[in-house]
């Protein structure tokens, strides 16, 4: 924590570290000088490709990225609900559902 606080991995502190102190702990290593989720890429566009097949409305983008095994779940229940048709008892296969 002590490192990544130095590094500036947690954006800057309200006073400036003493740069020998900051040297010893991080090393060689170029601090973060600008916003740190700056350096991330945009991952927004990726998981709304993902999960394409589940979008109804711009929540299910966002409830799909901070939990998708919930979200997918639900995702299946709710087009369970709306066909009528319980995904586990269809075989896909053959394409057929049990009356």
């Amino acid at each position: 924590e002590s490192k990544k606080l130095l590094s500036g991995e947690f954006g800057q502190t309200v006073k400036p570290f003493n740069p020998e102190v900051q040297k010893k702990c991080i090393g060689d290593v170029e601090p973060i000088t600008c916003r740190p989720a700056d350096l991330i890429k945009p991952q927004l566009a990726d998981i709304e490709k993902e999960m394409a097949q589940w979008k109804q409305q711009d929540e299910d983008v966002l409830s799909y990225a901070l939990f998708p095994q919930v979200a997918t779940e639900f995702f299946k229940y709710r087009e369970a609900q709306k066909t009528k048709v319980d995904p586990t008892l269809a075989d896909k296969e053959n394409k057929v559902y049990p009356v």
